[in-house]
């Protein structure tokens, strides 16, 4: 049986390109280089100009009996850019309308605080893969959880590139015309790579998470089951200087410079609030009450008033 050389490193910047790990593009003739080096020659292999795919992986029994390469094929050509795994990555910065930037770490960090939910995005077997994840801050890294029969996620946990996004509207802005509209927003872009979480860190992780949602629900509930928490997957992406963008827009419509004609301008804020819990059937046929971190966290976010 013949399989693919699996050769050790980029061709382009020379990182380390192991077998058993996601990160490796190829060409038809094997020409192998990182993702990172992929997006900097435009997806395509500079030897013969055929598209550059991912690399499957080759793990366990198949990587003892078919050992990768180690020969290492670096072009003579110099890099014109760093991949991302082991090299100085781009800073990230804002392109448009760069006035709305924001560089304080603690205003992301309340971001990030305050939203529950966000969107996860990579490549995934050169395809696009998003998906929204709940997730929770812990200093500086953002801790996400999943299915560990998700083959996708799985893929993402093994250290590809990934983008966090999250975004919280805090108002619409209504101009004298529509083009001049606008909203009221903040919005955070993270870029890293997601590491998978094993042992104590993996149930300290999914407690963590846990209690960002409704703090003080794990004392209430007996504890996940070993059988619960191998089945869940628990990653975290680190929250480096350099690879986040804050953005933020505030305050009114731009005052026009033309007669409006009467059109009312001003801003609709808009807020998250709670409703009234809604308990199960089988919890108001035992007579539950609505327990404290339910009623703690409807009381923090504020109730719906109609």
């Amino acid at each position: 049986m013949s399989g693919l050389e699996m050769r050790p490193g980029c061709e382009c910047c020379d990182v380390d390109l192991p077998a058993d790990d996601v990160g490796a593009v190829v060409c038809s003739f094997e020409c192998t280089f990182c993702s990172g080096c992929a997006e900097h020659l435009e997806r395509a292999c500079p030897n013969c100009g055929g598209a550059l795919m991912p690399r499957p992986t080759r793990v366990g029994d198949a990587l003892v009996r078919h050992p990768a390469s180690t020969v290492r094929v670096v072009s003579g050509q110099p890099c014109p850019g760093a991949g991302y795994a082991g090299r100085e990555r781009p800073v990230e910065r804002l392109r448009r309308k760069p006035e709305r930037g924001a560089s304080d770490r603690a205003e992301l960090d309340s971001l990030l605080d305050e939203v529950l939910a966000g969107t996860l995005s990579t490549v995934v077997d050169g395809r696009p893969w998003v998906v929204p994840m709940l997730f929770a801050r812990d200093g500086d890294r953002v801790l996400l959880h999943g299915s560990t029969g998700a083959g996708a996620l799985r893929q993402v946990a093994a250290g590809a590139p990934a983008v966090l996004s999250v975004t919280v509207v805090d108002g619409l802005v209504v101009a004298h015309t529509t083009f001049d509209s606008s909203a009221n927003y903040r919005s955070a872009v993270i870029h890293g790579e997601l590491t998978d979480l094993t042992g104590s860190d993996r149930a300290r992780a999914l407690t963590r998470i846990s209690e960002r949602l409704v703090p003080g629900r794990t004392s209430e509930v007996r504890p996940s089951t070993a059988k619960e928490e191998a089945a869940t997957l628990a990653m975290a992406l680190p929250i480096t200087d350099g690879r986040w963008v804050l953005k933020v827009r505030s305050g009114g419509p731009t005052p026009p410079d033309e007669d409006p004609e009467g059109a009312w301008c001003g801003v609709v804020p808009l807020r998250v609030v709670a409703g009234e819990p809604e308990p199960a059937p089988w919890t108001v046929e035992a007579g539950v009450p609505v327990p404290r971190s339910v009623g703690d966290f409807v009381a923090a976010v504020g109730m719906a008033t109609t």
